[in-house]
């Protein structure tokens, strides 16, 4: 049977409310909608996402299978040997619809194992969003990211070894070059490199070309390196490497690379706990009971590393962000 690769990717629900449990509010909802239809939200753009089926998980948890579609879209293609083909478009039968996309999710407690889940797991957090919403729940149960962890293997590696340089792709967008260089506005990233260089941020910057392109900048988005200057700056080093952990933590921060002081490098896609697997195909997605069991053993796998009980001293050090 063919196969298609996967990836299951470990990721924790961080609310405002630290008292707010995700997988009880999944359960609550899904118990209160007791068919696919109730559990259907439509956005405004005329796609819809329901909540299929879930499972009861015999160790702790629950997993998921929500389906995303536009209604009445079915869009045909003919393979037979042609010049030129038109796409076309069949009606669904009475009582059916035409899967465009579906996501599968493992909740236990607020830890969560994603798969197709969108970007950033975005599609996840705001089907739940609104479907806890179209319940009537409070709107503390709807104020949380499902967030990406960072590997404790590259922050260990970044701990040991250190940091060189980190080249970022910096959005200008919303403030000119001059304000994020002179401390007189700006925000976010930039923000964060000043708090964790401390007082060496202006000897690092001023030795570092490629930043004055901020002061020419008005719009759109510079490529910037922040290195370590010879001479070796403390404080500097020691920022880079706090700054380079912030980074990896970062769930915005999808343009950087971290250069190692051994010479190896960190991408963003090689930072997050995250596994890929093989999985058979039906129809346009894959097995869901097969996915559902990969999610499990993936699962336990994380609470024997001790990954799991990692997260939970670390959100109860450092609380929402």
């Amino acid at each position: 049977m063919a196969t298609l690769t996967k990836t299951l990717e470990y990721r924790r629900a961080r609310f405002l409310d630290d008292g707010q449990n995700l997988e009880q509010l999944v359960r609550q909802a899904w118990g209160q909608f007791r068919t696919q239809a109730e559990r259907t939200i439509t956005f405004s753009d005329d796609r819809s996402t329901c909540g299929l089926r879930s499972r009861d998980i015999l160790g702790g948890g629950l997993t998921v299978h929500c389906a995303r579609f536009t209604d009445g879209q079915g869009v045909t293609i003919p393979t037979a040997p042609a010049p030129e083909v038109e796409v076309g478009e069949r009606p669904p039968a009475p009582g059916e619809n035409f899967l465009n996309s579906d996501l599968m999710a493992l909740i236990r407690d607020n830890h969560v194992i994603c798969m197709n889940c969108g970007r950033n797991a975005g599609s996840l957090r705001i089907y739940f969003q609104q479907l806890f919403r179209k319940a009537g729940f409070p709107d503390e149960s709807r104020q949380f990211e499902i967030v990406r962890i960072g590997s404790p293997d590259k922050l260990a590696i970044i701990e040991a070894v250190g940091v060189k340089r980190v080249d970022l792709e910096m959005d200008i967008a919303e403030a000119t070059g001059a304000e994020l260089i002179e401390d007189i506005g700006g925000g976010g990233m930039w923000s964060a490199i000043k708090s964790n260089f401390g007082g060496a941020f202006n000897a690092v910057t001023g030795r570092d070309e490629s930043v004055e392109q901020l002061r020419r900048a008005e719009r759109g988005t510079v490529r910037v390196s922040i290195n370590v200057p010879k001479g070796d700056l403390e404080a500097a080093k020691g920022g880079l490497d706090d700054f380079a952990e912030e980074v990896i933590e970062d769930e915005e921060s999808d343009a950087f690379v971290i250069h190692l002081r051994d010479g190896a490098t960190i991408k963003p896609n090689e930072v997050s706990v995250r596994k890929q697997v093989k999985l058979e195909t039906v129809a346009n997605s894959v097995s869901v009971f097969q996915a559902w069991d990969t999610m499990e053993t993936y699962l336990s796998e994380l609470e024997e590393s001790g990954q799991l009980e990692r997260d939970e001293i670390d959100l109860n050090q450092g609380g929402f962000t």
